[in-house]
């Protein structure tokens, strides 16, 4: 069964959002995907489907952690 992109978009941000966390909380070298898909409601093998890489997702997580820190001072 294939999902509308909607749902992809959706989980993919879900993920990031998880992934942003996780970062503030334990850094780059305490996420990893496995735990964070399980944290997502989601299987491992999925991630892929969203990133080319774990280092791909470390970058949009800390995008967003950035801005949400950034928002958040002012």
């Amino acid at each position: 069964m294939r999902y509308s992109k909607e749902h992809k978009q959706e989980t993919h941000a879900r993920i990031v959002k998880k992934a942003s966390v996780r970062l503030r909380e334990k850094g780059a070298h305490g996420i990893g995907v496995a735990d964070l898909m399980k944290a997502a409601g989601l299987t491992h093998g999925g991630f892929y489907a969203h990133f080319a890489s774990r280092e791909a997702m470390l970058v949009e997580a800390a995008d967003r952690a950035g801005a949400e820190s950034v928002a958040a001072l002012t």
